[in-house]
């Protein structure tokens, strides 16, 4: 071939060259087969794959014979998407079927807020509860305060002797109460009663005094004496005897408190009603129980008990006791 027309032949392969360079893309790469950070091709893509559970995507640039592949077209475990810009798959982004329910991750503020709505709830509703049970509390403080101050709890049950030897029982209810109300006792209002009682036999001992039985009005009642140095003692068994609504069947029956004088010495006397069986525990010891009369006995205990500690609501209401 000449000289001159090699020449030419070489200025067209050198302009074909440069036009061909000139339609290309520089784009971002990150395949495994890429050099370097970028690339140059027709177009620029991103894809994105799931295999196993594992999300992988790459950058990178298609050439002529590729062009096919950018068919916008986003499955389950697989998607390519393609720009014609360069460096245009840099911020590219694409989300498979299924991840875009996840959304993007929440920011810090939404993040805070996840975390300190619900937390300031709990510290709410904790408050009105911790509100809601002082309240109770004061109600109760308040009702047994009441109690104390009324005529049942205050110095109207106190009993005083007037004379060495004689014996007095203040009243413990105005003149225009009455009984069998289920209040307590039935009141013997300015009365003696510890002259009407004639002791028989000491059935027991303990450590605040002694329990007797006594005769009164024709039948057996149970005395039970304190020294005067137990006065507190007696006192606040009165006073609990005396609670509004506390007479129940399972509930040892309360007849009166008196202070009285034996051998020159006070003696403080709370008669109640007269079990010939004694004490539970004097019963358990000499006494072998079958399964029907353990059941009977539990049942018994359970529902005085029960009775004691449940507090009743209304116009003359009983306060728990535990």
């Amino acid at each position: 071939m000449p000289p001159r027309a090699r020449a030419g032949a070489v200025l067209v392969l050198l302009s074909l060259s440069l036009g061909l360079a000139a339609d290309e893309l520089q784009c971002a790469c990150d395949v495994p087969h890429c050099p370097a950070p970028t690339c140059t091709g027709k177009v620029c893509f991103v894809s994105k794959r799931r295999e196993a559970g594992k999300v992988t995507q790459h950058k990178g640039c298609f050439s002529d014979h590729l062009l096919e592949n950018c068919r916008p077209y986003v499955m389950e475990h697989f998607g390519t998407r393609c720009c014609n810009a360069s460096m245009c798959n840099a911020e590219l982004e694409i989300h498979l079927r299924g991840e875009e329910a996840l959304g993007e991750s929440p920011s810090l503020s939404n993040l805070l807020l996840l975390i300190f709505v619900p937390l300031l709830s709990l510290l709410v509703l904790a408050a009105l509860t911790i509100l809601f049970f002082w309240k109770l509390a004061q109600h109760r403080r308040k009702r047994l305060l009441l109690f104390k101050h009324s005529d049942l709890g205050d110095t109207d049950l106190m009993l005083k002797a007037s004379m060495v030897g004689d014996s007095t029982l203040e009243d413990l209810l105005n003149d225009d109460c009455t009984t069998g109300s289920g209040s307590g006792l039935p009141f013997l209002v300015q009365r003696t009663v510890a002259r009407q009682i004639s002791l028989v036999e000491c059935v027991g001992k303990g450590r605040y005094g002694e329990v007797w039985r006594g005769v009164w009005h024709g039948e057996n009642v149970a005395v039970k004496i304190f020294s005067s140095r137990d006065e507190q003692s007696w006192f606040r068994e009165t006073e609990i005897y005396n609670t509004v609504l506390l007479r129940h069947d399972n509930i040892l029956g309360f007849i009166a408190s008196d202070m009285t004088s034996r051998n020159s010495s006070t003696q403080l006397w709370l008669i109640t009603h007269y079990h010939e069986n004694g004490s539970l525990y004097d019963y358990l010891q000499r006494t072998t129980l079958d399964v029907e009369a353990c059941l009977g006995l539990a049942a018994s205990i359970i529902c005085g008990l029960v009775h004691l500690h449940v507090e009743i609501f209304g116009t003359q209401g009983k306060p728990a006791i535990a």
